[in-house]
């Protein structure tokens, strides 16, 4: 009798085991290009509650903008078996172990910024906002002005958003354009230091208007800075992301604009894409998603800061 008791406990463990290992949650490996950028904590925040409410489970990698270190988390990621991973901000083409070791696990990567590539099944654009930008910013000092712009190479969204902005200044030969590198980490401090030796250059009373642009918020609340610190005023400003501290430098009259670019709904609408790709297997086409932003400023921050309180 005793050993029908173990034996029938041993089958009830047996088929109770089984559901809940078939019940495991799936696993979305997140790699930030900077985990405590705004614009990285917004689309992160929409992947994962999107992930949550799927049932899945959400783990994030931050690189401080390192390839290498994207590289060698995408390797983890595939290593530990997740089920997707996400990419962001870095170009395809600085991920290429990376990938390589995701297809050879067969995990399907989704990346916020980047180019379509083997083994990529969704990214995001950022040239949208970039062109709202740039344009923005010439229709306030004209087509005859001096203008620093930001520009940071390695983020894939910034190179999308610089590209938008060299068609914007192209065949204008009254601009004269002095373009800067970001460095990362330090971007705010770099900013400043940068903005700093171009007003120098180019001190007010000159006989063209002058702007700054910067391909996101961070380094250019650095700019501002440096503009408050010289005592400036004539100098228009205009970034993107549309961070916190970047709309509350518009409301103050700090800033003259930045263009917010929705990227909670960018992570949410990127992983609920991954699950279609994985429902769709070989069929699947990758697929591009842009969502348009909206340019802040003086006119609009107000109402656009109503609307959106969690800013």
């Amino acid at each position: 009798m005793r050993k029908l008791v173990y034996a029938a406990a041993f089958a009830c463990a047996l088929t109770t085991a089984i559901p809940a290992q078939a019940q495991d949650p799936k696993t979305l490996g997140i790699v930030a290009l900077l985990a405590n950028d705004a614009l990285n904590i917004d689309v992160i925040a929409g992947a994962t509650d999107a992930a949550t409410k799927a049932g899945w489970e959400v783990k994030v990698t931050d690189t401080q903008a390192s390839a290498d270190q994207a590289n060698a988390a995408m390797s983890s990621f595939a290593v530990q078996g997740v089920d997707a991973i996400f990419v962001l901000a870095f170009a395809s083409s600085a991920i290429g172990s990376g990938l390589q070791a995701a297809r050879q696990a067969d995990i399907p990567v989704a990346t916020w910024g980047g180019e379509i590539v083997d083994g990529i099944v969704v990214t995001t654009s950022g040239e949208q906002v970039g062109e709202d930008s740039v344009n923005y910013l010439l229709e306030q000092v004209g087509d005859e002005a001096n203008i620093l712009a930001l520009t940071f190479h390695p983020g894939k969204l910034c190179i999308d958003r610089g590209v938008a902005f060299d068609k914007g200044v192209e065949g204008k030969p009254g601009l004269d354009i002095t373009y800067s590198e970001i460095t990362v980490p330090g971007q705010v401090q770099n900013g400043n230091a940068l903005a700093s030796a171009w007003l120098t250059r180019h001190p007010a009373g000159g006989d063209k208007p002058l702007g700054i642009w910067s391909c996101w918020d961070e380094p250019m609340t650095g700019a501002v800075a440096a503009l408050r610190q010289a005592g400036r005023t004539d100098v228009k400003t205009v970034s993107i992301n549309g961070s916190p501290q970047a709309l509350q430098l518009v409301k103050d009259g700090d800033m003259t604009a930045t263009v917010w670019q929705p990227a909670y709904e960018e992570g949410k609408q990127v992983f609920e894409t991954i699950l279609e790709a994985i429902e769709a297997g070989d069929s699947w086409e990758p697929k591009v998603i842009t969502i348009p932003g909206v340019v802040v400023s003086s006119e609009n921050v107000d109402e656009f800061m109503a609307e959106h309180p969690a800013k």
